[in-house]
């Protein structure tokens, strides 16, 4: 993590002293780890690590520019990988997550998360790709591509009745 990413993890002290949560949530890998780690530093709520929350796997593509990924898939192939419209979400890259198997995973291991800890509000730190396909999955009225920069906050409610996950943006 940079200097500028540790300056945005912080602006999340702020937030969570007025918006205490009981514990944290993140992926594993290192960057989301760091966030919730910084996030949480006054706080010292419990931190769990899951899996569930990485990063899109980019499979084939990872580590290469949006140029090279052009030259070697077409203009088109970017826009369909991180489109938010339902008639891409089966496009993947070779040994790539199309947007249903991110979604797949990501709401598993949330609703998991929600069955498994008794809790009112918690905070999760995650990665900007997983976050904006679980977050479209759940609004498909929503037809701009969400902002997700880093230390974005959203509001994801658990109906534990209906077993269903709300966003209201």
């Amino acid at each position: 993590m940079n200097e500028e990413g540790r300056q945005q993890a912080l602006s999340l002290q702020l937030f969570f002293r007025d918006n205490p949560v009981e514990f944290f949530v993140s992926s594993d890998l290192q960057r989301a780890q760091q966030t919730a780690d910084i996030a949480n530093h006054h706080l010292a709520k419990p931190l769990l690590l899951q899996p569930g929350f990485r990063e899109v796997n980019m499979g084939k593509i990872e580590g290469m520019t949006r140029e090279a990924v052009a030259k070697e898939y077409g203009p088109q192939a970017w826009e369909k990988w991180v489109s938010v419209d339902r008639k891409h979400f089966d496009f993947a890259f070779p040994e790539a997550e199309n947007t249903w198997a991110t979604v797949e995973r990501f709401s598993t291991a949330l609703a998991a998360l929600c069955e498994e800890h008794d809790f009112d509000r918690i905070g999760l730190c995650t990665h900007g790709l997983a976050m904006r396909r679980f977050l479209h999955s759940l609004r498909p009225d929503i037809t701009e591509s969400l902002p997700t920069p880093n230390c974005v906050v959203y509001t994801v409610e658990w109906d534990c009745e209906l077993k269903k996950f709300y966003f209201n943006s």
